[in-house]
């Protein structure tokens, strides 16, 4: 065909006519939103002591290495932090508790992982749970007793207030219930994890491998979730619980400690990091988050090595001395957790130094961590944290950090910096947004290239199982030009459709 249009015959024109409506038809593709670089593999050997038995969780489930280091790093928090506090330089005596948060999708085996690092600690409760039928026979015995004591000495002494109060006296204060022998609970409210802590021992750990079921829940409801971020910060901190309530009356808990592990489907991550309160008021700076690359379609079966047996051998002994060792209490409060602090040794006094004023720098206007400044400004506590649990680990009998242990601490600080700033972006992605790029990619696999408004929310990706959702992601699609909205009636299927969309190639 001549480029003159002059010299044009008739199919010429209508040639190009149609080439022409075609390209006008055919809209410019937008990317829904910038996807997130590759997660950075793990420093399994800044673990130190905890090393093998994450390789060893990771050999028994090949689930990601990252979820197994962070599952046995939160365990060993847990079974650890009743036992030592930490002494930072101009920082003062820091409790060892953490708060650890996995990001997977289903099926990458974050339950198996959770089992395999919780089975020391699910077998102390059960020795616990056997010494607690004798616990407590004992104790209904000692308070039948004692109220037997007190309307004794009361029909004793009528009329004799002064007797009365020298007979009450001497039968001493009422007897105390044993402790509850449950230490892990999955998805308590604020109200409920305050009367764990005080019912129970003073340790606990919020450990669940269901998220969802958390950060869906009462606990993290519109009524609760300031409450519930509040109190973890608390104990984060290792400041008393003090609650006053009109029904429940005055509560002053001291000396409490509480880790925790949760693992989450990224939907629902983004409901928790999503959330400019959690961030406002600390507790994401308080958290050290993993989100890993997918296992999935990779773990063809191979045996694990005899070694991953005994790797988890040792650690579950490790972990059952320091849950048994009896822990300091206050010498005025019996029931109040007082753990000795470890100090630093000079040459990790030096390094701590060191990264806590790169991380102060790093928050300027221009640095590196200044998109996540409240998590960069408790980085090198992170890292003090981490370095002492390490280091009990290794020796439950130290008080002292070491400069090795030091070293892995501030090596797993800056994983987690560099994890939270790749997620700090993604975290304010909509959800819209991310509900329509599952469609599309759910889309671009499905057999036909045309597909009509029942077959998303009845085939479709989990999260657009209803019509008003469907058509919601659909329309986004159509707007970022991937689809092209049929005329209504077209048959589909073998019938006509009201609501339907090509795949734009």
């Amino acid at each position: 065909m001549t480029s003159d249009p002059a010299r044009w015959t008739p199919h010429d024109a209508a040639s190009f006519a149609e080439r022409t409506i075609g390209e006008a038809k055919t809209p410019e593709k937008r990317p829904l939103f910038r996807e997130l670089p590759p997660a950075p593999v793990f420093p399994i050997e800044a673990l130190g002591p905890l090393k093998d038995a994450a390789l060893a969780a990771h050999q028994m489930t090949q689930a990601p290495i990252a979820i197994a280091a962070q599952s046995v790093l939160a365990a060993a928090t847990l079974a650890i932090q009743a036992q030592r506090n930490v002494r930072l330089p101009a920082g003062g005596s820091k409790p060892l508790t953490g708060l650890f948060v996995s990001v997977a999708e289903s099926g990458e085996r974050k339950s198996s992982i959770d089992r395999i690092a919780l089975d020391p600690i699910h077998a102390v409760e059960q020795e616990w749970r056997r010494q607690s039928d004798g616990e407590r026979l004992a104790y209904i015995n000692a308070k039948e007793a004692w109220d037997f004591a007190r309307e004794q000495a009361k029909r004793n002494a009528k009329n004799n207030p002064a007797g009365l109060r020298s007979a009450l006296d001497a039968i001493g204060p009422e007897p105390k219930a044993p402790p509850h022998p449950m230490l892990l609970v999955s998805d308590p409210t604020p109200e409920a994890l305050t009367m764990h802590l005080a019912e129970g021992r003073p340790f606990a750990g919020v450990f669940t491998a269901e998220g969802g079921m958390l950060i869906g829940g009462a606990a993290f409801s519109d009524e609760s979730k300031m409450r519930t971020a509040a109190l973890l910060n608390i104990l984060w901190d290792g400041e008393p619980i003090r609650r006053k309530r009109i029904t429940t009356g005055s509560t002053y808990l001291p000396g409490r400690r509480c880790s925790a592990h949760i693992m989450l489907q990224p939907v629902v991550a983004d409901e928790l990091f999503g959330k400019s309160l959690f961030d406002g008021i600390g507790l994401t700076a308080r958290m050290l988050l993993v989100a890993p690359e997918s296992t999935a379609g990779m773990r063809l079966f191979r045996a694990p090595p005899v070694s991953a047996s005994n790797a988890l051998a040792n650690y579950g002994d490790r972990l059952r001395h320091l849950l048994l060792r009896p822990p300091v209490m206050a010498d005025d409060m019996p029931d109040a957790l007082n753990p000795p602090a470890l100090s630093l040794s000079n040459d990790s006094a030096t390094a701590w130094i060191a990264f806590h004023d790169e991380c102060e720098r790093a928050m300027r206007s221009d640095g590196a961590l200044n998109r996540i400044r409240a998590f960069a400004g408790k980085l090198a506590e992170h890292a003090g944290r981490l370095a002492a649990v390490l280091s009990v680990y290794h020796d439950p009998d130290t008080m002292e950090v070491s400069l090795p242990a030091m070293q892995c601490g501030i090596q797993l600080a800056y994983h987690y910096a560099n994890e939270m700033l790749r997620l700090a972006d993604g975290a304010s992605v909509p959800r819209d947004l991310r509900s329509a790029q599952k469609l599309l990619s759910w889309w671009q696999s499905w057999e036909s290239p045309i597909v009509h408004l029942a077959t998303i929310y009845q085939r479709g990706p989990s999260d657009l199982r209803n019509a008003k959702a469907a058509r919601a992601a659909a329309q986004t699609l159509e707007d970022h030009g991937w689809l092209e909205r049929l005329s209504p009636g077209i048959e589909v299927e073998g019938k006509p459709r009201k609501e339907a969309w090509r795949l734009i190639p």
